[in-house]
């Protein structure tokens, strides 16, 4: 936890000192706490802190893990933007119990140039790796409906995630170094184009002018042939985040 915490401080940090240039700022900090299953063998459930922090100015903004640009004036119905996103890796060799697994390489987090369009409740995203770590991409779409009630908002959503051969085999493929690293334990593996549904809800509670409670829930269903890795051994997955924010 302590490595993935720093990670997001140091994001924070970054950003924190870009706003110091700006005016005329909109936005929030808070704190979130994270617990997630992993989809990977022998590792366990995953809880970590999650610095919160975002800015909204005319053009620029800043939504943790995103930074952007909207290239044209966003409205109610549409928004075009884009910009850099700090992706993390999912997964530590380090992390599982499995001997052999602790074997493999570490899968190091990347840097992603995007562009992303909304159009009403739908979002679409699309992200090139430009760090060099697996040179893949992924292909995001997403829609949720906001749901006011009293001092709450509800806000149901499905998305769908499209993820790239080389970006797959970077997170649950397995070289044949690796493989020999291990003495064969672990078979070499070359991974296929992958994709991931998920279904979630999140929940924000007004407890001041300024001051809110979020509560979200995930749940996420990996396409079939995830599990023809010799890393992974299920394909569904849950998620919960909640923490306080405070907008200014």
């Amino acid at each position: 936890m302590e490595l993935h915490f720093l990670k997001y401080s140091l994001i924070s940090a970054f950003i924190t000192l870009s706003l110091t240039t700006t005016v005329k700022a909109d936005g929030s900090v808070g704190l979130l706490g994270a617990v997630s299953e992993s989809i990977y063998k022998g590792v366990e459930t995953d809880t970590r802190l999650i610095p919160n922090l975002s800015y909204k100015g005319e053009r620029f903004y800043v939504t943790i893990p995103d930074i952007g640009y909207h290239l044209i004036p966003q409205t109610k119905m549409q928004a075009l933007s884009a910009g850099l996103s700090y992706q993390t890796a999912g997964f530590d060799p380090d992390d599982s119990d499995n001997s052999a697994i602790q074997q493999l390489n570490d899968r190091d987090d990347s840097i992603m140039a995007f562009a992303k369009y909304r159009l009403g409740l739908l979002s679409t995203k699309i992200a090139q790796d430009i760090s060099g770590t697996h040179d893949g991409y992924y292909l995001h779409l997403a829609i949720g409906l906001p749901i006011p009630n009293g001092n709450w908002v509800f806000i149901p959503s499905i998305s769908y995630q499209y993820t790239s051969r080389k970006m797959s085999q970077y997170l649950y493929g397995v070289s044949q170094t690796e493989s020999d690293r291990t003495s064969g334990n672990i078979a070499a593996f070359n991974s296929d184009a992958t994709s991931v549904s998920s279904i979630g809800l999140r929940s924000i509670y007004k407890l001041t002018p300024n001051t809110n409670f979020m509560l979200a829930v995930k749940h996420n269903q990996y396409s079939d042939n995830v599990l023809d890795s010799p890393i992974i051994d299920q394909k569904r997955s849950n998620s919960i985040i909640a923490g306080i924010i405070y907008n200014f």
